[in-house]
Order: C-alpha cells, then sequence, then structure tokens
C-alpha cells in the first residue's frame, strides 16, 4: 500500500495548528500560570508529534518507514500546523489585541539595548515593519515552522524510522 503523506500530514497538522495556537494565545497573556501551561503544551507537542509518525508508521507505511520518509512526514505535520497557528496568530493580532505587536517590538528594541546591539536605521525599519503590521509577523511565523518542522523532523525521525528485517519476506 502506497501511503498518501500530504493527506495525513494535513490532517495531524489541524491538531498541531490548534496545539500551537492554544500555545502562542496562552503565552500572549504574559501571566506566569498560562505561560508554565505553554511550556507543557509545547512538550506535548514534541509527544503528538512523535505518536503521530509512529501511528503513520504502523497504519499507512505497514510497520515500515525510512528515516527520509519518516522526516518528510514529521515535517509535513509541522509546517502545516504553523500554517493554522499564523492564522490564528493574524486573527490574534489583527482584531483581538491590535497593541500585540507594538509590545513584541518594544521588547526586542529593549534587548537589543540592554545586549548593546546597534542597528542601523535599514534593519530598523525592517524590524518595524514586521512587528506593527500582523502579514509579515504570520508569514516570520510560518518561516519559525519550516525550521521547526526540519528541526523535530531531524530528531523524531531517527526514533520513528524502522527497517524491514531480513528475515522477512
Amino acid at each position: 500500500m502506497q501511503p498518501n503523506i500530504t493527506k495525513s500530514a494535513m490532517v495531524d497538522g489541524l491538531l498541531i495548528g490548534l496545539l500551537l495556537s492554544v500555545k502562542f494565545i496562552l503565552s500572549a497573556q504574559k501571566l506566569s500560570f498560562l505561560a508554565l501551561l505553554a511550556l507543557f503544551i509545547s512538550i506535548f507537542i514534541i509527544v503528538a508529534l512523535f505518536r503521530m509518525a509512529i501511528r503513520f508508521r504502523e497504519t499507512q507505511c505497514e510497520g515500515v518507514i525510512k528515516y527520509r520518509k519518516a522526516f518528510h512526514y514529521v515535517f509535513l505535520v509541522y509546517f502545516y500546523g504553523s500554517i493554522i497557528s499564523s492564522f490564528v496568530l493574524l486573527i490574534y493580532t489583527s482584531f483581538i489585541d491590535a497593541n500585540f505587536l507594538n509590545l513584541q517590538f518594544d521588547i526586542l528594541m529593549k534587548t537589543y539595548e540592554n545586549l548593546k546591539i546597534m542597528i542601523d536605521d535599514k534593519s530598523f525599519k525592517v524590524l518595524e515593519s514586521i512587528y506593527t503590521i500582523p502579514a509579515p509577523y504570520a508569514l516570520l511565523n510560518v518561516s519559525a515552522g519550516v525550521l521547526g518542522g526540519i528541526f523535530w523532523g531531524l530528531i523524531l525521525a531517527a526514533f520513528v524510522k524502522k527497517e524491514k528485517s531480513i528475515f522477512e519476506q
């Protein structure tokens, strides 16, 4: 049976997207209890990715999956999840808390100042445009999702891969 990686990844990406969205909303509230809960959700996301990849291997790949295919599956699940969470982030920063990006920009500038990192006017304008308009910030979140998908895909695929036994026909 030939597995449909894209379809399975999209379905599982819905759950990961929901979890990433809840994590974002909890962490955006600036309450320590909710930040701790967001941390636990982050851990749960990793466990869920692993369990989803194992389930994909067992149900769609007849119990055998190569590293490359496992990486591809985990990457796609995380990527689709990050797209969903970016839409939630876009809605949140556009309609629910329009001041969120300005606060994030202020925190970033204070961090640069505390670390004594000098930025030129051109870099400042780029950062300002990313942190004041919701769409570029959401695209930045998708880019971070791509990196996250690569990171977790490289790690989890090593644990999910399972070669066919030499004793099986």
